[in-house]
């Protein structure tokens, strides 16, 4: 079983597997890190979470290890993470758009009575 040495700042070195710890990747990839990527645990010792930043290094060593990996794509105008999008009507809060989305998007266009299906939804 991989075993991954990280830091408490209380504790000071500490053990975790690769369940215990999150990657927050603030780019479209573990390829595609970006200033502001963090990975994350909670120390078994103290229970503090930690968050510690994740360099394209870090990055793939984690990866490699077998840590799960979110990905935060950057909003190409301010930089902020996906997710939170400005709205004239306010925030809204939501995952982007994936290829997936945009298949099943293009699926049901394409299929007969679509906006007969799509007006039975918002009545």
């Amino acid at each position: 079983m991989t075993r991954i040495r990280a830091t408490c700042p209380d504790c000071g070195e500490i053990e975790l597997q690769p369940d215990d710890i999150e990657l927050r990747i603030i780019g479209n990839d573990p390829e595609d890190v970006r200033d502001g990527s963090t990975y994350v645990f909670s120390c078994p010792n103290c229970d503090d979470e930690v968050s510690k930043p994740a360099d394209a290094r870090i990055a793939r060593l984690l990866v490699s290890g077998g840590v799960r990996v979110q990905c935060l794509a950057p909003d190409t105008a301010t930089g902020a993470p996906a997710g939170v999008i400005e709205h004239p009507e306010g925030t809204v809060n939501g995952a982007p758009l994936t290829l997936d989305d945009l298949l099943d998007f293009h699926e049901l266009l394409n299929s007969p009575g679509w906006f007969d299906s799509l007006l039975q939804l918002t009545n």
